[in-house]
């Protein structure tokens, strides 16, 4: 067994198919197979059920893969430290960031981060928070920025700030109040995001959403909150913003806005354990935590809502 085969193992299953693994592997299907036989027949398992028309690990084999990553993650690891050790905060970080952060987050902490550390680079991606969780898994990031609390398998998680939620209306009526108790929402008009986005699983936690109907005239499917203030600015109703989201509004939106008390979203950073970049989140992560508002640093006694993110990988 070696690290070569390790990875031929983990690109297999990556891409669910000996072709694809062969042309980015970059040699020929039969050596591919050849290295993978050799390896199950070493280790006296099946890693792959060959079965069905895309690869998929045996239960077996996810376990042994499980591993394999960690092993070969660490042997990438050690070249990136010795590369740092010439530069202590210098390399690249490959981060995922969840849609309802990433616009509203990032230019926040981005030029502090990179001006006070020159020799650093970031690769930032914006995806949902199962997706980020596998490219962890997988080694295709680093660490991702989410929803927090979860339970995952290998994950460690640093919680970074907590944002209140608020209710976003266009009723002059309303515009008086300051905050509100969740119970007293009014749901007939709520605007979502699209399903599948753990904001909305959260607004629809909080608002206790699972047997109620909305807006029954308008079917509105989006993954952008800026488009739910949009549609509230034009078509009425109300919709649940985070916190973040807020500072972006002007003064008129503002007025808008009525505080929902009791309940707080946790955002984390999540990682591998043991990544040799731990010095490099440290800094990425006081940067984050400096570029919010005092505020929002601490969760003062509040619930944090679930995010609904499963435990399985799979």
């Amino acid at each position: 067994m070696n690290l070569q085969q390790l990875e031929y193992s983990l690109t297999l299953e990556k891409l669910g198919s000996f072709t694809r693994a062969a042309q980015a592997l970059n040699m020929t299907q039969p050596a591919l197979s050849l290295q993978i036989k050799n390896l199950e027949n070493e280790i006296g398992i099946s890693l792959f059920d060959r079965s069905r028309s895309r690869i998929e690990p045996t239960e077996q084999g996810l376990k042994f893969l499980l591993k394999a990553g960690e092993i070969v993650r660490a042997g990438k690891q050690l070249k990136e430290y010795a590369i740092t050790l010439g530069s202590e905060y210098g390399g690249e970080l490959k981060l995922g960031i969840i849609p309802t952060l990433s616009p509203y987050l990032v230019p926040l902490f981005l030029d502090p981060l990179l001006n006070q550390y020159p020799e650093l680079s970031l690769e930032i991606h914006e995806l949902l928070t199962e997706e980020i969780l596998q490219k962890i898994r997988l080694g295709d990031l680093d660490g991702g920025i989410i929803s927090t609390p979860i339970a995952r398998q290998g994950i460690t998680i640093t919680p970074l700030f907590y944002e209140s939620f608020y209710m976003y209306h266009n009723n002059e009526e309303g515009r008086d109040a300051k905050s509100l108790k969740v119970s007293n929402l009014d749901l007939k008009h709520l605007w979502l995001l699209e399903e599948g986005n753990c904001f909305r699983d959260q607004v629809s936690d909080i608002c206790s959403l699972k047997n109620e109907k909305t807006n029954t005239r308008i079917s509105y499917h989006c993954s952008s909150i800026d488009s739910l203030i949009r549609m509230v600015d034009n078509q009425g109703g109300t919709t649940i913003l985070p916190e973040l989201t807020t500072l972006s509004l002007d003064a008129e939106q503002e007025q808008n806005l009525i505080l929902l008390e009791e309940k707080v979203r946790e955002v984390g950073f999540v990682t591998r354990k043991l990544t040799g970049k731990e010095h490099l989140f440290e800094v990425l992560n006081g940067k984050i935590r400096s570029s919010v508002p005092a505020p929002m640093r601490e969760k003062k006694g509040r619930e944090v809502v679930d995010p609904g993110i499963l435990e399985a990988w799979r």
